[in-house]
């Protein structure tokens, strides 16, 4: 017994206790924290994107009452078209827009060749023709107003 290498002196390996899971470590309050901020950032910006797109909303849904009311409310698509560029654009650049000018602009808000094809032609004649529009034109121009409402791009606030 008063020999230290004999095997009679030798204990059972004891195993340490499992790590606990709580508290975490500060390394997870700070990773919770950016997190968090992240989400309400992502929040914030939602929030705000869904705000500066209810003029689409809108217009959709007065698009969808024009639709409803068929060929004879087709004067009221270059209005609705030019209500909601200057609810997304500065008055002093929509206002005077006419014509040929006024397709430019269309096509390049949204990033298109078709307000200087036939739906600029179908525009034209929806404006000025008191009768309306035939039933095929007047479904083509309400497809054609509702891309650029849904497409196009305002400039940054």
């Amino acid at each position: 017994m008063g020999d230290p290498g004999s095997l009679q002196n030798l204990n059972d390996i004891v195993a340490p206790a499992p790590v606990a899971w709580w508290p975490p470590a500060p390394g997870w309050y700070a990773l919770a924290g950016i997190l968090l901020l992240a989400l309400f950032w992502l929040g914030f910006r939602r929030l705000r994107s869904w705000q500066q797109n209810r003029y689409r909303r809108e217009a959709l849904r007065a698009l969808a009452q024009i639709a409803a009311s068929g060929p004879v409310a087709a004067a009221a698509l270059p209005d609705l078209l030019k209500r909601v560029a200057l609810s997304a654009w500065p008055r002093d650049r929509i206002a005077g827009l006419v014509g040929s000018d006024w397709h430019r602009f269309l096509d390049t808000a949204a990033g298109t060749e078709r307000f200087r094809g036939e739906a600029g032609s179908r525009l034209e004649q929806a404006a000025y023709t008191p009768a309306g529009l035939a039933e095929e034109s007047f479904r083509a121009l309400c497809a054609d107003v509702d891309w650029w409402i849904r497409h196009h791009a305002p400039p940054e606030r």
